[in-house]
């Protein structure tokens, strides 16, 4: 729970009996109707929902440890409307919490085991075992070589894709956070109807309810920025290699409001947030293409190539400014893509120049002989660490994203800007544009001829004067479903359509006016229904009756991660 200075308190004395719990959410008081108002907004339907969860949840409780005091722990999902793939580098973005969310039914248990059964029978129930990796010398020190070392390695590739990887990250991380302290144990039951791989952060909102729970029983204080940071090491052990924008997004949130921010993870602070409402005017549509983004194979591949052209390609641009001659401390100051705005530079001119001079592609070879980035080895092992030798990268495109990193923060910052003025066609044409970036196909699978990123393509964008958020870039995240919807979702009356995301699969975001809401439904319903759909999926079934009911939802934006308030 947050008190008024943002920080996280104590739960362990906001308990109430499970069936207590259950009675109250079958029958809420008017109190209880109101905080639960306040946390997910008035739309009735939406409110039945967020309870049933909950409700479920409990009954599964009572069924496995009968009627124990229990507090509950929510954590909502997230969107980006604008921002994509440059939160790892500091780049502006647009974040919203989604509705559908984790919820932890725990209560404490008096010796230190934790122990974590899934709603979802499809998923075991995990009795976390930390012991072996808190005795690791490694523990003790930086987290990043915690996760280098050999037995969290091979653990990692034994137990990959399987839950309890996160549960025990958790653990470990809220170890982490409270050193030489014994933790006391808890029975806990997660309840979730975020979806998951579908690019709606169901892994943050998992690591940072649990985390919530774990420091509750043990009355632990984390302050928002050190909690995002705990969750997104907890998500960091099961292999993936996120940013903090999914955490923040989870942990920030308020209800009916963008949350615009720029953060950076090796200097990592939320004093650029500023939250902004989302316009009364406009619906916000959530399209699930029902695709996972599993990230393995060439999927995990692509995407931690391009995680890993971030990681160097602004040290690269900074060194070229030097060579060009810019001010060494304008150089040194300019340390994120949120700083590099066209306003740091005399004209668009001068940065398209600066792009001529970063290769297009380069072998790491040609890296360490050109530039001088000592710690380029180490990025390398910690985005390629666990793919196999025979499939890593020998050279990385460098241009192409990097371009997409600049033009992609770049409209991110100017977003929240368009929807307050009400220029809510120029906002929908920004999240366009970034999707272009992400596109692979056009037209239901006709490849996608990306932009040219040579040295005459930057000459002609620079005599035209083109304004930085007006080109796509080069990233590539997308998949020909997710191309699809969002072409299906423009044709039919949206303002705008972008994946969300790290892309591959998952959902696509529709900014729709209210009067054309409905419609969109309909036409990117229709799609999922056809035979066109299993073509471009490879998927041999059609979609159930009920996942087209899911397929297109209105989003509404709830309060942040936190406590279920007690009902009494």
């Amino acid at each position: 729970m947050r008190n008024d200075s943002g920080t996280i308190t104590s739960a362990a004395a906001n308990v109430l009996p499970a069936a207590a719990w259950l009675a109250a959410c079958q029958s809420p008081s008017p109190e209880f109707s109101a905080s639960l108002s306040a946390i997910y907004g008035n739309d009735e339907a939406n409110l039945t929902r967020r309870t049933a969860l909950v409700e479920h949840g409990l009954h599964c409780f009572l069924d496995l440890y009968g009627n124990q005091p229990v507090q509950v722990l929510r954590a909502p999902g997230r969107v980006n409307l604008r921002g994509m793939h440059v939160d790892t580098h500091g780049g502006w973005l647009n974040l919203m919490t989604h509705q559908r969310e984790v919820v932890v039914i725990a209560a404490p248990r008096a010796d230190q085991q934790f122990q974590f059964h899934n709603a979802d029978p499809g998923y075991s129930p995990v009795e976390v075992a930390a012991e072996p990796f808190l005795m690791l010398p490694a523990f003790l020190g930086a987290w990043s070589a915690f996760l280098q070392s050999e037995l969290v390695c091979n653990h990692i590739q034994e137990r990959r894709g399987h839950w309890g990887l996160y549960l025990l990250g958790c653990v470990l991380r809220a170890h982490h956070a409270a050193p030489g302290r014994p933790l006391l144990g808890m029975n806990a039951v997660v309840a979730s109807d975020l979806p998951c791989g579908a690019s709606l952060s169901s892994s943050a909102a998992l690591c940072v309810a649990v985390l919530l729970a774990i420091l509750g029983r043990n009355e632990i204080s984390l302050a928002d920025d050190a909690l995002i940071l705990a969750a997104r090491d907890a998500e960091w052990f099961t292999g993936a290699r996120t940013g903090t924008g999914d955490q923040t997004a989870v942990v920030c949130g308020r209800r009916g409001q963008i949350l615009n921010v720029a953060v950076l993870t090796e200097d990592f602070e939320l004093s650029s947030a500023r939250h902004v409402p989302f316009p009364a005017a406009l619906d916000l549509l959530i399209i699930n293409s029902f695709t996972e983004r599993s990230l393995s194979g060439n999927d995990l591949l692509n995407y931690t190539r391009n995680r890993f052209a971030y990681s160097i390609a602004l040290d690269v641009l900074r060194q070229e400014m030097l060579r060009a001659g810019f001010p060494e401390e304008q150089v040194h100051h300019l340390d994120r893509l949120s700083k590099m705005t066209p306003d740091r530079f005399e004209s668009r001119c001068d940065l398209y120049s600066l792009l001529q001079r970063v290769p297009e592609t380069i072998s790491l070879s040609q890296l360490r002989h050109k530039y001088e980035l000592p710690e380029l080895d180490a990025h390398y092992q910690k985005y390629f660490g666990l793919i196999s030798q025979a499939s890593r990268p020998e050279s990385i495109a460098l241009r192409g994203p990097l371009l997409f990193a600049l033009t992609e923060s770049e409209r991110a910052r100017v977003f929240p800007g368009l929807l307050q003025a009400g220029a809510f066609e120029a906002a929908g044409a920004c999240m366009l544009l970034g999707h272009d970036g992400d596109r692979v196909s056009w037209g239901g699978g006709t490849p996608w001829r990306s932009m040219e990123v040579t040295n005459d393509a930057l000459e002609r964008l620079a005599v035209a004067n083109t304004p930085l958020a007006q080109v796509p870039g080069v990233y590539g995240a997308s998949s020909l479903i997710l191309d699809a919807l969002v072409d299906c979702a423009m044709s039919a009356g949206a303002l705008g359509a972008c994946l969300t995301g790290a892309g591959i699969a998952g959902s696509v975001l529709a900014l729709c006016p209210k009067d054309f809401t409905a419609r969109v439904q309909h036409a990117v319903r229709t799609l999922l229904a056809s035979p066109v759909y299993l073509r471009l999926t490879g998927r041999t079934k059609s979609l159930t009756e009920g996942q087209l009911a899911e397929a297109a939802v209105i989003n509404h934006a709830p309060v942040g991660a936190g406590k279920l308030p007690l009902p009494c």
